[in-house]
């Protein structure tokens, strides 16, 4: 083990809060699981702070979860005057509800009002909460769709979307400040009760949750389309089959799935962006002869979509999923009116088929970095001006309707796409032949990615080094085209934030995007064939591109 990383696990062992038995459990520790799990200090990145869950600095648990929340506390007295209160939501994971219930002891202790959920919910009744109480800031528990081991901690501010600098920069420096666990105040959960500094929430907002959503319905439902839900053992069982109902859908509940169970027994990887996590909802599809399968990830902000296209069940792809919705909604409003000052948002690693669709309709459109917290608080920001942004996506199937959540959502989105796929039934079409349609007329766009995974220490560093080097010594000919433009992210471009990210232009055909995962041990890249005459071009090109480019990378990890 290192200096550094010893110095970590010696102030654990010395240290009065953790209990004795969690300091055997350390000492019974090999080097390896030790060096790992001390190495660093888990960070708020991307999607706040997600790990393993585990015993050691480097982990998820009471400990470190403790930490986060009085360093939120901390930045949230110090820095906010009048009364202050923070909401709270966890997932279905292993160890969630504990998490939250610990939080919110911690932000009673620190005389801090706490709206908790009295028992799981999504991600976006979270955001919702945030703004539905008022609430300073907001926490929600999850690890979304990573698997079971990991769990996560999202902090959000006032305005419902995650924390972006300079507030995560101040809750971090916070947490930094706290060198024992000893400095982490709580009150018993009882006693905030009684003191109502701990305040169970539900159908109440639930209830607001639901009439803003269907505020966003089109009215466009019908019995005759045969719908598959799965919640992948999470949240979603919450709101989507309620919200179907009530906009008039018949629909079928994956048995096994929807059942609530951290372990997610019936998937390797509770992530709708792969096919495997639609196994048993596809069983189901074809006994139903079901039109469509629609699927949300364990805390409920990410939408699959299947439908059935020629006797088969194919997915439908984060970026077609945003082209296709916007295309809809706008052919929607066209009928009933568009909103005045209409804009949406997407971030720049997501296909550039949706800015050209939103633009022919006369639609602002704005790009942020990867991840919703941009997404939202750039709507947050435009909105203040008196922009109408009515839709914002990003490709890994995330996609939010509306302005009452500043977040990622699938209940609207579901919701939406159930109608989307009623009305294109109506005219014999499903969403595969409503794409084909939008591809001739704005041209075939394929995206695909490829996305290495370095796990640990040494992973990180592999990382930088493939990310260094790209810098250094960018491709000078991809897929035939030459390099005609490289952008790095970490200098800052126009009014989006240092961050690392690059970008390689090959003529007019194709872009490439490389970036770090925030969430994850990986660095994922984004390939990009844009405004081709046929799909055949587009499908050979893209691949030789992922061919060429997957060498390359080979050649630097050598």
């Amino acid at each position: 083990m290192d200096k550094e990383s010893m110095e970590r696990y010696q102030s654990w062992l010395n240290d009065p809060a953790i209990s004795s038995k969690d300091k055997e459990t350390l000492k019974k520790m090999n080097q390896d699981e030790l060096q790992d799990a001390f190495y660093k200090d888990l960070e708020f990145g991307t999607g706040g702070m997600r790990g393993i869950m585990g015993l050691g600095a480097n982990r998820m648990n009471i400990y470190t979860v403790g930490r986060a929340t009085q360093a939120l506390a901390n930045y949230i007295n110090k820095n906010v005057n009048g009364p202050k209160s923070v909401a709270i939501s966890y997932d279905t994971r292993n160890m969630s509800k504990d998490f939250a219930m610990e939080s919110a002891e911690i932000l009673a202790a620190n005389g801090i009002k706490v709206y908790l959920v009295d028992d799981f919910r999504p991600t976006p009744v979270l955001s919702f909460a945030v703004r539905y109480f008022k609430t300073t800031a907001g926490i929600m528990i999850t690890a979304s769709h990573n698997p079971p081991q990991y769990n996560g901690y999202k902090a959000y501010w006032s305005n419902g979307a995650q924390v972006i600098p300079p507030y995560d920069e101040g809750i971090i420096k916070e947490y930094e400040l706290i060198k024992s666990f000893a400095e982490i105040k709580k009150m018993p959960f009882e006693n905030a009760r009684k003191k109502s500094l701990i305040n169970l929430v539900g159908n109440e907002l639930d209830e607001a949750y639901f009439k803003k959503a269907l505020s966003y319905s089109f009215h466009i439902s019908s019995k005759d389309l045969k719908i598959v839900y799965t919640p992948l053992h999470g949240t979603g069982m919450k709101i989507v089959p309620i919200l179907l109902q009530r906009d008039g859908f018949e629909f079928y509940v994956q048995r096994e799935q929807g059942i609530p169970d951290g372990n997610f027994p019936t998937v390797n990887y509770p992530n709708p962006e792969f096919d495997e996590a639609f196994k048993l909802s596809i069983e189901d599809a074809k006994r139903l002869d079901a039109d469509i399968i629609v699927a949300s990830d364990p805390d409920a902000d990410r939408m699959g979509v299947m439908v059935k296209d020629h006797g088969k069940y194919v997915r439908i792809d984060g970026n077609q999923m945003g082209s296709l919705l916007l295309h809809f909604i706008l052919e929607m409003y066209s009928k009933k009116g568009m909103p005045s000052n209409p804009a949406v948002i997407e971030s720049i690693v997501s296909s550039k088929l949706f800015a050209k669709i939103a633009k022919s309709y006369g639609v602002e459109v704005h790009e942020v970095l990867t991840g919703f917290k941009w997404i939202c608080n750039e709507a947050d920001m435009l909105r203040s001006k008196g922009k109408n942004v009515f839709f914002a996506y990003e490709e890994s199937y995330g996609y939010n309707i509306g302005d009452f959540i500043y977040d990622k959502d699938s209940g609207t989105p579901i919701m939406v796409t159930c109608e989307m796929a009623t009305y294109y039934k109506q005219k014999g079409m499903t969403l595969v032949d409503a794409m084909e349609e939008i591809y001739k007329k704005y041209g075939y766009y394929l995206e695909d990615q490829l996305s290495p995974v370095f796990e640990g220490e040494s992973g990180v560093a592999k990382i930088k080094h493939i990310m260094e080097s790209l810098r250094k010594t960018p491709p000078k000919k991809i897929g035939g085209y030459s390099l005609t433009n490289f952008v790095d992210y970490l200098k800052g471009q126009d009014h989006i934030p240092p961050s690392d990210v690059i970008k390689m232009e090959f003529g007019d055909r194709v872009v490439i995007y490389g970036r770090p995962s925030g969430t994850e041990p990986k660095v994922k890249f984004y390939f990009m064939i844009m405004n081709m005459e046929n799909l055949e071009g587009a499908k050979k090109l893209i691949k030789n591109v992922k061919d060429e480019f997957s060498a390359l990378l080979k050649s630097i990890e050598e």
